[in-house]
């Protein structure tokens, strides 16, 4: 990876932490917050497949967890996003062919993860399962309305990159995501 891929990952990152941190968490909406993180995850996944979804689920959890105020055990959003970006990139075949799929996926997403923060909190012994529930149907509620915007948004960012040579690993693009791709033939660029 290039430097100025580094710095364009770094800067997003940071993007998607603050976005996360500094409005979303602050709307103080009933039960839960949307979980911008998963759906991010989740559209990495959907775009560049499970091994992807991985990685950045991991690394975004990671910088999730280490980034202040984290009140909760470190690594515990690195997992939990680290397993939903393999499971969004383990469903692309199944999410394609209709807009409403990746939407209902990410909702899926958002509302397991609660319960896995709920079962890691369990297995460490800080925390239980009572109140989870409804806490993980609103996440997946606000987080599905959130959805639309975040999966094309990250899809186009990707296939930007894509643009400019940095490899691939899917081979269409989501359902209702248009995004202009270049090819070159001959040594000139056409704009499809």
């Amino acid at each position: 990876m290039r430097l100025t891929g580094i710095l364009a990952l770094l800067c997003g990152l940071t993007l998607v932490l603050a976005v996360q941190d500094l409005l979303l968490s602050a709307l103080r909406l009933p039960l839960a917050a949307p979980d911008v993180l998963v759906a991010v995850v989740a559209a990495v996944a959907f775009a560049r497949g499970p091994r992807s979804g991985l990685v950045v689920g991991f690394l975004l959890g990671l910088a999730a967890d280490l980034t202040p105020p984290a009140a909760h055990t470190i690594g515990s959003q690195a997992f939990v996003l680290c397993l939903s970006g393999y499971l969004a990139g383990s469903i692309v075949p199944a999410v394609r062919g209709t807009v409403l799929r990746p939407i209902l996926a990410v909702a899926c997403l958002a509302a397991l993860a609660p319960f896995l923060y709920a079962a890691l909190g369990y297995a460490v012994g800080t925390g239980g399962f009572r109140g989870v529930a409804p806490a993980a149907a609103a996440a997946a509620l606000y987080t599905g309305l959130l959805a639309p915007f975040v999966v094309p948004a990250v899809d186009f960012v990707l296939s930007r990159g894509e643009s400019r040579g940095l490899p691939s690993q899917r081979s269409q693009s989501l359902p209702g995501v248009k995004t202009l791709n270049r090819r070159t033939s001959a040594g000139s660029t056409q704009v499809l």
